[in-house]
C-alpha cells in the first residue's frame, strides 16, 4: 500500500502501483457453453462475456488517471492518455489519504470518504482485463484518522490504525456506487484481503489472524510483535512485525492457508518497516528503514534485504521489473533510482521544495510526483537514468495524488 500526503501534515498513501505485462485479449477463456438442451436464444444472446464489469467499459490498455485533492477538499480526475481534467464532487478537507490503484480513501477527523477513480487493472496471472468506467465521489463511513485500503477482487478493505478499527466491504458494490460493509474487525490496525479471507494485524494480541469473509476467526494464526503496515503482493499478504514480516498465502490445494513469519537478521538494530509499496501486485516491496535507506523484502524468496541511502528518504517504492528498479523521493526533493547491479543510484535536480508534502505513485513505465506549491505533476520516466518526461499543469492543487488504472 502507498500513502498520500496532504497540507499541513503528511497525507499517508499506502499504494500498490502498477500492472503487470499486457496479455492479448483473445487469451481470456470463453464463457461457459449453453447447457445441454439449452437453445440459442435470449438466455444465451444475453449470456455476460468473460471479464464483462457492469457499468464498465474494457479496454487494450491501462486507462492511467491522476486523481487529485487539495486540503480543502476540491477534486479533479486527469486523464493521462487524453490529457484532459474534469471536476468531481467535493470532498470533507481531507487530512489522510490512501489508494489501492483504483480507489482514493480521505479521511478527516470524523469520516472516510472514497472516491471511485473509475480505472483499474485486473491481473489474472495469464491475461489482464483493463476496465475504463466514471470517475465519481462514492460515499462515506465512520473512521478518522489515517487510513489504510487494499482490495481484491472481491473486497476492499479499510484500516484506521490509530483506532485498531477495520471493515471489509463488497467491492462490486463499491464499483456501482454503494458503500456495503461485509465484516467489521476490531483490534485491526492493518486489515487485508487474500482471495474470500481477510488477514489481520491484531496489535492487542501481538498477532497476526486469518478470519472468514464475514471477519470470524478461522483458528488460522501467528506471532506478530506490534503489527504495523501491510499490503498484498502476488504471492500474499503482508503484516510489518517488529521484527521482520508475517506471510500469508492461499494453499493452492484449498486447505487451510499457510501462514509464514520472514524475520530480518536475528540481531538487526535497524528501523523497522512500517510502509510497504509495491507496482501493484508484484512479489517484491519496498519500505523505509527510518533515515539509514530502505528495505525490500521479496515474498517470494521469502528474504530481506537493507540498502543504505547518504540521505533520509522520504518515500520509496519498488516497480520489481526485469531492471529491479527501485523509486524514492529524498528528503530534498530529488527522485532516485536504483537498477540492478548499480551501487548507487541515478538522481533528478530537486524537483519539489517540500518532500513531506509530495506523493510518489508509480507504474510499469512511469513515475509521478506531485508538487503542490507550483500546481503540478512531474512525470519521471525512472527507466531513462530519472528523465523527467513532463511536467503536467493540474488545475487543482495535488495536496493529494493518487494514480489508479494501474
Amino acid at each position: 500500500m502507498h500513502h498520500l500526503r496532504t497540507r499541513p501534515a503528511p497525507i499517508a498513501v499506502p499504494a500498490a502501483l502498477g500492472v503487470a505485462a499486457a496479455l492479448l485479449l483473445s487469451s481470456c477463456s470463453a464463457p461457459d457453453a449453453d447447457p445441454p438442451g439449452a437453445s440459442g436464444g435470449p438466455s444465451s444472446a444475453s449470456a455476460k462475456p468473460h471479464g464483462f464489469v457492469e457499468g464498465a467499459s474494457e479496454a487494450s490498455e491501462p486507462q492511467l488517471r491522476l486523481l487529485l485533492a487539495d486540503a480543502d477538499g476540491s477534486v479533479a480526475v486527469h486523464d493521462l492518455l487524453a490529457a484532459e481534467t474534469e471536476s468531481l464532487d467535493d470532498v470533507p478537507a481531507p487530512e489522510h489519504a490512501a489508494t489501492d490503484g483504483r480507489f482514493l480513501a480521505t479521511s478527516d477527523g470524523e469520516r472516510t470518504t472514497i472516491v471511485d477513480g473509475g480505472a483499474w487493472t485486473v491481473d489474472h496471472g495469464d491475461h489482464t482485463h483493463y476496465y475504463d468506467a466514471a470517475a465519481r465521489v462514492v460515499g462515506s463511513l465512520d473512521g478518522a484518522g489515517p487510513v489504510t485500503i487494499a482490495s481484491s477482487e472481491s473486497t476492499t478493505t479499510l484500516a484506521w490504525s490509530a483506532s485498531g478499527r477495520a471493515v471489509a466491504l463488497d467491492r462490486d458494490a463499491l464499483g456501482q456506487g454503494e458503500v456495503r460493509e461485509t465484516a467489521r474487525v476490531d483490534d485491526a490496525g492493518v486489515l487485508l484481503p487474500l482471495g474470500t479471507l481477510l488477514v489481520s494485524g491484531d496489535a492487542a494480541g501481538d498477532r497476526v489472524r486469518v478470519l472468514d469473509a464475514a471477519g470470524e476467526l478461522t483458528g488460522v494464526d501467528a506471532a506478530c510483535v506490534d503489527p504495523a503496515g501491510g499490503i498484498v503482493t502476488r504471492v500474499g499478504a503482508v503484516v510489518g512485525c517488529a521484527d521482520g514480516a508475517v506471510l500469508v498465502t492461499e494453499d493452492p490445494d484449498g486447505g487451510d492457508p499457510v501462514v509464514e513469519t520472514v524475520g530480518v537478521a536475528a540481531g538487526s538494530t535497524l528501523p523497522r518497516a512500517t510502509d510497504f509499496a509495491n507496482r501493484t501486485g508484484r512479489p517484491t516491496v519496498a519500505a523505509l528503514a527510518g533515515d539509514t535507506g530502505y528495505w525490500l523484502l521479496d515474498t517470494r524468496e521469502r528474504s530481506w534485504q537493507h540498502v543504505p541511502t547518504d540521505r533520509p528518504l522520504r518515500q520509496v517504492v519498488a516497480v520489481d521489473d526485469t531492471d529491479e528498479h527501485v523509486v524514492a523521493l529524498d528528503a530534498d526533493g530529488r527522485v532516485l533510482v536504483w537498477s540492478e547491479g548499480d551501487s548507487a543510484p541515478v538522481t533528478t535536480e530537486p524537483l519539489v521544495s517540500s518532500a513531506a508534502g509530495a506523493t510518489l505513485q508509480l507504474d510499469a513505465q512511469r513515475a509521478y510526483l506531485s508538487d503542490p506549491e507550483e500546481s503540478v505533476v512531474h512525470e519521471v520516466d525512472f527507466a531513462d537514468d530519472a528523465r523527467v518526461a513532463r511536467s503536467i499543469d493540474v488545475p487543482v492543487r495535488p495536496d493529494v495524488l493518487a494514480e489508479v488504472g494501474r
